[in-house]
Order: structure tokens, then C-alpha cells, then sequence
């Protein structure tokens, strides 16, 4: 589920390689994911387009629940859409999954670590998407308990990469196209915040590794992510010299519900599964740099020529 969303389409490209048959449900057309739309329309990739907050069946081994409402990046009024699509799809999910005996990984979040204001004033996107993962957390859990159902949870820190969305709203893609437009790039606050951001290929390749992990008699929870620190700033900065910008940094009033640090603690993921990110940031963001600065000047051409027919 979610296979056409940016993770979801890296991960159904690396099963497709690994040799497996892939089902990519998703409420999305299939020309929305790079990774996908050049493959050929035969062969072991599936697409179904079905929205997985209504009942669905499907035969399988293996689930990856990766689904998010997409429009919550560009419309942050969608709060009951996120709930149901967390906790419907869920149970929509496991219900298949317990059918067909199948495990079942859930893509959460990192953020279900930071606290939250639990005051009855209406919620805030932050506040609603972390208490819809924590709501699918504990779905997950009750299934595995109550009905015996294998799954798996990876909370996924800050991740990146190329051949995705140039609308993403996440830091990494906004600052790269706007550095590559000379445009400002905005930074919320004085920009000392500290995250860290994995390359998505990695972030696969730890799905995969979670997915393929001996059962064990609980429900498995790992983080994934990169445990190297840097400042908003600094990426910023960083992002500007690889990509030969002339852009300013500029600063706005930090968000009411910014958290100060974000870093995946990878203990337990090595331990359990042996997995590590292995692409250095300055490797991803030159690759993300190289990506978006070519879809840039294919959309500017493809706009040029246009114009050349209408005139």
C-alpha cells in the first residue's frame, strides 16, 4: 500500500529486482512515480488503484503498509482523511494479512518519539500525524496479539533521494529546487535544529531487511534513519555550494511545534537486523541535486516547445 508514493515506489522497483511480484496499491495513477511509469506495463508489477480505507482482498506473502494521505503536503486541513487512512487502512491491511497469513511491515514515523500538546485545542497536521501512527502502532500490536498476526513496525526518520515529487515538501527537495532556481531558501527559526537525513534506497533496503527478519513472539519495532547529526542551517548551506546556487538563506518565525533535535538512534536496528545507511549525505544530495536539476530543464524544455507551437 502506498506503492506509488515516494518510499513506496523505490521499494516496489527493488523487489521487482530482487525477483518478487509486486501488487502496488495506491489512490494514485502509476504516472506519479518515476521509479515506476518507465517500467513496462507487463511483467511482475501490478498496479491497483484503490483507496485502502475501504475493504479489499489480495492474495500475498508479504505486506508493506506505507499509505499516507499525499495531499496532507499541500493541504494541511485534512486531519480525519490522515486518521482514517492510518487506522482504516490498518485494520484493512491486517485484515487481509490474517486471510493470507502474510507479514505485515508499517511504515511509522520517527516523530512518535517527540511530545505532544495533548490539550483539547484543535490539533495541529504535526500533532494529527503523529496520533495517527501512534494510532496504527498500537493496531498493529493488538493483531499480533490477539490474532497471532506477524508485524513488523520501522519508524522512519528524515528521508531523501532522487526520482520524486519536485512538490515534496520535504526540507531536503524544497531546498534543492529552490537553490537550483537561485531562489531564498527558507529556514524556519535561527536553523540550529538538528536532524538527520538517510538516503531512500537505504531506507528500502532496511524495509526489506525488517520484512525478511526471523519472526519473533512480539511485534518488532525498529527505527530507521541516519544517526549523523547536522543543523537545518548547515544543510542549507551545504546544499547551496553543491549546487553552484545564488541563493540567500532566509529566516522565518520557527513553527509553534518544531522540535529542537530529531536523530534515529540505530542501536537496536544493527543489533537486530545488521542494517546501516551507507550513502554519505554529500553523495545523496549531489544525486538529488543531479536528478532535480535535469527534471527542471525537461520541464522548461517540454514548456518552451509550447510556446514555439502556439506562436
Amino acid at each position: 500500500m502506498g506503492g506509488i508514493g515516494f518510499i513506496g515506489s523505490h521499494l516496489c522497483r527493488a523487489l521487482l529486482e530482487k525477483g518478487h511480484e509486486v501488487f502496488a496499491i495506491d489512490i494514485r495513477d502509476i504516472t506519479h512515480a518515476p521509479r515506476l511509469r518507465k517500467l513496462p506495463h507487463e511483467g511482475a508489477l501490478h498496479y491497483i488503484h484503490h483507496n485502502i480505507v475501504h475493504p479489499f482482498g489480495i492474495r500475498c506473502d508479504e505486506l508493506y503498509n506505507l499509505a499516507a494521505p499525499s495531499m496532507v503536503r499541500y493541504n494541511k486541513a485534512l486531519p480525519v482523511e490522515t486518521l482514517r487512512v492510518a487506522m482504516s487502512g490498518s485494520i484493512n491491511a491486517l485484515d487481509t494479512a490474517r486471510t493470507e497469513h502474510a507479514r505485515v511491515v508499517l511504515a511509522s514515523s520517527g516523530s512518535v518519539y517527540e511530545h505532544i500538546d495533548r490539550s483539547p485545542a484543535p490539533c495541529t497536521t504535526h500533532r494529527t500525524l503523529i496520533e495517527s501512527k501512534l494510532a496504527a502502532e498500537a493496531l498493529h500490536r493488538a493483531y499480533r496479539q490477539e490474532f497471532g498476526v506477524d508485524t513488523r513496525i520501522a519508524r522512519i526518520f528524515n528521508c531523501y533521494g532522487s526520482e520524486g515529487d519536485l512538490m515534496d515538501q520535504r526540507v531536503v527537495t524544497k531546498m534543492v529546487v529552490a537553490a537550483l532556481q537561485n531562489r531564498d531558501v527558507v529556514i524556519e527559526g535561527d536553523g540550529d535544529q538538528l536532524r538527520s537525513f538517510c538516503w531512500v534506497e537505504d531506507i528500502v533496503e532496511g524495509l526489506i531487511a525488517l520484512m525478511q527478519a526471523s519472526p519473533t513472539n512480539h511485534t518488532r519495532t525498529i527505527n530507521l534513519g541516519s544517526d549523523q547529526p547536522i543543523t537545518i542551517l548547515n544543510l542549507a548551506q551545504r546544499i547551496i555550494e553543491l549546487a553552484g546556487s545564488r541563493s540567500r538563506i532566509i529566516h522565518v518565525a520557527a513553527r509553534r511545534e518544531g522540535v529542537r533535535s530529531r536523530i534515529a538512534d540505530l542501536s537496536a536496528t544493527r543489533r537486530e537486523l545488521g542494517w546501516s545507511p551507507t550513502t554519505e549525505l554529500d553523495e545523496g544530495l549531489k544525486r538529488t541535486i543531479n536528478y532535480v536539476e535535469k527534471e527542471l530543464a525537461e520541464r522548461a524544455g517540454a514548456f518552451c516547445s509550447w510556446i514555439e507551437v502556439n506562436h
